[in-house]
């Protein structure tokens, strides 16, 4: 049975368990909290940190990456991430940490991992599309457009983790700096309600039926929201919560709903 446990995700620090099932262990997507608060939150959902294996990194913003040092050092753990992610992080970590390269298809702790490009403001932005059993899982934050690549690797996923940070009309009268609000929006920003909704709706058309909305905005966005974009768009296509999909919002400021399946 896989477990997904959103641990952390928002602007103040993402972070995301994985494990294809018993006895295999357990990854880490990124790990933007502290190593204190990381290894505190899965031992209270009883989770053993000593059983990771690994820590995959999306992209090198402090918001995913401020707990890696010390929890590699800790635990030692091996980092996995694309190779520009891993020439950022090889300053900032200890010497001796394995830094591996994912080019193609890896097996980590039973799952096979595939990075993708993602179009986002940091070197080699990567998603996940993992293969744990009968199970996939499509892993997408931080992007500000839905691509024909990152289309692909969530097409035919059973569980879809999106990113959908912000509500345009709340964005653009919130206390952001102009730039900020103009980078946000951009192709190279984050991906809206409306957008992350489209996506949704288009993936539950074609077979998938687990979803969590993930790395909302404080400033710029709730998860009343996110959430009624979503069920809004789901609904206009016929479907109907429980019966064709489950959908599940990640917490900004701590752990969310334990997914299996």
């Amino acid at each position: 049975m896989v477990t997904f446990f959103p641990l952390s995700s928002g602007s103040s620090g993402n972070s995301y368990y994985l494990s294809a099932g018993e006895g295999q262990g357990g990854l880490l997507i990124d790990a933007g909290i502290s190593a204190r608060r990381t290894r505190c939150t899965l031992c209270d959902a009883g989770i053993d940190p000593e059983g990771l294996r690994g820590i995959l990194v999306t992209h090198d913003h402090t918001d995913h990456i401020s707990g890696v040092r010390v929890l590699a050092k800790q635990l030692r753990l091996p980092i996995y991430a694309t190779a520009g992610t891993l020439e950022s992080l090889a300053g900032t970590v200890e010497a001796g940490t394995q830094l591996i390269p994912l080019e193609e298809e890896q097996e980590i702790a039973g799952m096979g991992i595939s990075p993708f490009a993602t179009q986002h403001d940091a070197p080699d932005s990567c998603g996940f599309r993992i293969e744990a059993g009968s199970r996939t899982i499509g892993f997408a934050t931080d992007l500000g457009a839905v691509t024909a690549t990152v289309w692909a690797h969530l097409l035919g996923c059973h569980l879809a983790v999106l990113e959908s940070n912000y509500e345009d009309s709340v964005l653009m009268n919130c206390t952001y700096p102009y730039y900020l609000k103009q980078r946000i929006r951009s192709e190279y920003g984050h991906l809206s309600n409306a957008e992350a909704a489209k996506t949704v709706e288009a993936l539950a058309q074609r077979g998938t039926a687990h979803f969590v909305l993930a790395h909302l905005s404080r400033e710029s966005n709730t998860p009343a929201l996110a959430r009624s974009n979503t069920e809004a768009a789901l609904s206009a296509a016929g479907m109907q919560p429980e019966r064709d999909y489950r959908l599940w919002i990640a917490p900004r400021d701590g752990p969310g709903t334990m997914i299996r399946f």
